[in-house]
């Protein structure tokens, strides 16, 4: 039986080989489009105001697609489902940085507001704002 020693050159042929196998078996290939999948609130829930004046701060959520990705022009549609007030539209779009935003001016009594933000792939989440 005759063994034969390595060279250096050949280990680290050797070990190129190996970490560009293991680089690929880490690689995922897919032919799917992004599309959103997360719809988060960043910002404004559970805020209080005065009835009939505007919230402090507006009302932002993040699209995310199925990537971990932020999604930019995706519409998210606005409603306020209790409590009246105005919204500052009824639908707006994404961002470069996914996020979306609209101004919520509170109705005239006091009492629990409660306002959706759509998405019609994902889903709905609620801001729930307290009216003095």
């Amino acid at each position: 039986m005759l063994i034969r020693a390595r060279t250096g050159r050949q280990r680290l042929g050797t070990l190129a080989f190996v970490v560009g196998v293991l680089a690929f078996a880490g690689c995922r290939f897919t032919t799917d489009a992004p599309r959103p999948h997360v719809l988060g609130i960043v910002s404004g829930d559970a805020q209080t105001t005065a009835a009939g004046t505007p919230l402090p701060a507006p009302l932002v959520v993040i699209v995310i697609d199925q990537y971990g990705l932020v999604m930019a022009n995706i519409s998210v549609a606005w409603a306020i489902t209790s409590g009246g007030g105005s919204l500052t539209a009824a639908l707006t779009t994404t961002d470069a940085n996914g996020v979306a935003s609209v101004a919520y001016t509170a109705g005239p009594n006091p009492g629990t507001a409660t306002i959706t933000a759509t998405v019609s792939s994902i889903g709905t989440l609620t801001f729930t704002e307290t009216i003095t």
